[in-house]
C-alpha cells in the first residue's frame, strides 16, 4: 500500500497543480499539458523499481479509465487546453499498460517512459521556443508540423534516456548490442515521433523501445 501511495501521490500533485495553475492563467495551453507530460512521465518511468509490473498494469488501466472519463466530462481542463486535435493523454495511459504487459526488466520500462516523457516533452518545449524559424512539414501535412530544433532535442534526450537505462541495469545488454541500442533505437524513435499524428507518438515510440529492447534479452 505504501508503494502505491508513493507512486500515485506525486502524480496526483502534478495533475492538481497544473489544473490550479491553468485556472489561474499562470500556465496556459501547451505548457500546461507538457508540465504534466514531463513531470508525471519521468516519475512513472521509475515505478518498476518499487512496483511489480502487474501492479503498474492495473494503475495504467485505472489511469486510462480516469482519462476517458475526464475527456468526456472535462475533469482536468489543463490536459485539453490546446486547439489542435490530439489524443495524446489516452495514448500515454495505453503506453503504461502496454509497456507493463510486455515488461521484462525495470530498466526497459524506464527507457521507454523516459523517451515518452523526457524526450517527447522536452522536444515540444524546445520546438515551441527555438523552433519557430526552422519548421518543416511531414508529408506536407499541416498537422505534422515539426522543427529542426525540436527534432534534435528529441534525439539528444532519447540518448539521455538510453543512458539512464545503461546505469540502471541495461549495461550488459546494451554493450552486446551497441548498434541497436545506441543507433537504431534513438534514431528510430525520432523518426516515429516525427511521422505520428494526433499524439500517436505517445504510444508508438515507447512501445517501439520496449519491444526492441525486450527482443535483445
Amino acid at each position: 500500500m505504501k508503494a502505491i501511495l508513493f507512486a500515485l501521490v506525486p502524480v496526483a500533485f502534478i495533475l492538481l497543480s497544473s489544473e490550479v495553475l491553468w485556472r489561474k492563467k499562470i500556465v496556459k495551453g501547451e505548457r500546461a499539458r507538457k508540465f504534466i507530460h514531463i513531470l508525471a512521465g519521468v516519475w512513472m518511468a521509475f515505478w518498476p523499481f518499487y512496483l511489480p509490473f502487474d501492479g503498474i498494469f492495473v494503475l495504467g488501466s485505472a489511469a486510462l479509465t480516469l482519462l476517458l472519463y475526464s475527456r468526456r466530462n472535462h475533469l482536468f481542463e489543463a490536459i485539453y487546453a490546446v486547439k489542435r486535435r490530439t489524443y495524446g493523454e489516452i495514448f500515454f495511459a495505453l503506453t503504461i499498460i502496454v509497456c507493463a504487459y510486455f515488461g521484462t526488466e525495470p530498466w526497459i520500462f524506464t527507457v521507454s517512459l523516459l523517451i515518452l516523457s523526457l524526450a517527447d516533452g522536452g522536444a515540444a518545449v524546445v520546438g515551441r521556443y527555438a523552433g519557430i524559424t526552422n519548421q518543416y512539414l511531414i508529408f506536407g501535412n499541416k498537422n505534422l508540423r515539426k522543427s529542426i530544433a525540436g527534432t534534435v532535442a528529441f534525439l539528444l534526450l532519447a540518448y539521455v534516456s538510453v543512458g539512464v537505462g545503461w546505469f540502471l541495469g541495461g549495461a550488459e545488454v546494451m554493450q552486446a548490442n551497441i548498434i541497436i541500442t545506441w543507433l537504431i533505437l534513438p534514431i528510430g524513435a525520432t523518426v516515429l515521433e516525427n511521422i505520428s499524428p494526433f499524439g500517436l507518438d505517445n504510444l508508438i515510440t515507447p512501445v517501439f523501445a520496449t519491444i526492441l529492447l525486450s527482443s535483445l534479452l
